[in-house]
């Protein structure tokens, strides 16, 4: 596992009723670069463990003294998490091999374990794991993309809603045809290129995505008739710099 001095290190915590096993193991995920927040010996004790450090991985071995299942124990952990597990297993037993590949962000280690077997299983298991998690945030997001695309359009198509665009010269742009007069359009101007200069401070010039609240009379000026409060929301882009977005009255008046 590569390191860097800001790197917080891997968590893992080791279930084995073995003590010779659980500290030879200790040693070599120790000398991987990963800390080991504890060596625990049994079932409950490996349940309780896991709530109370939340490790990246946990060491757990298939079949504890008495009989006792290291699977049933690793179906209850991701009864309520997803944490990695990798089962140290003492004989290549088919039934238990199956069952063990039925847990999710799983792997298993035959025992004596191999520290070059241990490393690449540790390192694979977890570059899995947090790639796996990489993918569902970015579902999630382009889920959050597209539900904001559709009501914007919604609100375009229903005329309950219109575009805006800053200019290269800091100028905000509305549609051509808004059913507003050009006094209640100033006003409208001025108040988004206000909110625009807060976000952008705020965000240090990044890329951003904002929903605020837009009062007219907050600018200074005597409350126009009809609409005086609007929802803006403004994006800029990553790649182009461009910051636009959509103006929402609270009370169409617009259509």
């Amino acid at each position: 596992m590569s390191e860097s001095p800001i790197d917080v290190r891997p968590k893992v915590l080791i279930a084995d009723d073995d003590p010779i096993v659980a500290l030879d193991l200790q040693g070599m995920v120790m000398r991987l670069g990963y800390d080991v927040v504890a060596l625990v010996d049994n079932g409950p004790a490996t349940l309780t463990a896991v709530r109370r450090f939340v490790p990246d991985i946990v060491l757990l071995d298939a079949v504890f003294s008495g009989g006792a299942d290291g699977i049933a124990i690793a179906r209850e952990i991701h009864a309520t998490t997803d944490i990695p597990i990798v089962f140290c297993i003492s004989s290549p037993d088919l039934s238990i091999l199956t069952r063990a590949k039925e847990i999710a962000f799983s792997a298993y280690l035959l025992k004596p374990i191999n520290p070059d077997s241990l490393a690449t299983t540790l390192d694979t298991v977890l570059y899995k794991y947090k790639l796996e998690k990489r993918v569902q945030h970015a579902e999630e997001k382009f889920k959050q993309i597209a539900e904001k695309c559709e009501i914007m359009q919604f609100f375009l198509e229903e005329r309950a809603a219109f575009k805006w665009e800053q200019t290269d010269s800091g100028d905000i742009l509305f549609d051509s045809d808004i059913p507003i007069d050009s006094r209640t359009r100033t006003i409208l101007q001025e108040s988004v290129r206000s909110e625009i200069q807060a976000l952008l401070q705020q965000n240090s010039g990044n890329s951003f995505e904002s929903i605020r609240l837009v009062r007219l009379n907050q600018m200074g000026e005597v409350p126009v008739t009809g609409d005086t409060a609007y929802t803006l929301i403004a994006v800029r882009s990553a790649s182009s710099g461009r910051i636009r977005g959509l103006l929402l009255p609270l009370q169409n008046s617009l259509a």
